[in-house]
């Protein structure tokens, strides 16, 4: 567990949080419009990029759920 992260982990992290969102609003329209499995893969990918801006969180969870 390190506490410290480079500008590129941070700009990733970023991103990855920014496109989750964007993600997320689309698909709802989408859902909105009609556009069901349109909808849901962008939903999932969502997710996805939604976990991959909290990897650092959840790699520092089972970290801690390892040592218990």
């Amino acid at each position: 567990m390190r506490k410290n992260q480079s500008i590129g982990e941070m700009i990733s992290t970023c991103t990855f949080l920014g496109l989750a969102v964007y993600l997320l609003i689309f698909s709802l329209g989408l859902l909105g419009n009609g556009e069901t499995w349109r909808g849901i893969g962008g939903l999932c990918a969502a997710a996805c990029c939604g976990l991959g801006g909290l990897r650092f969180v959840i790699a520092d969870f089972a970290a801690k759920w390892r040592k218990n």
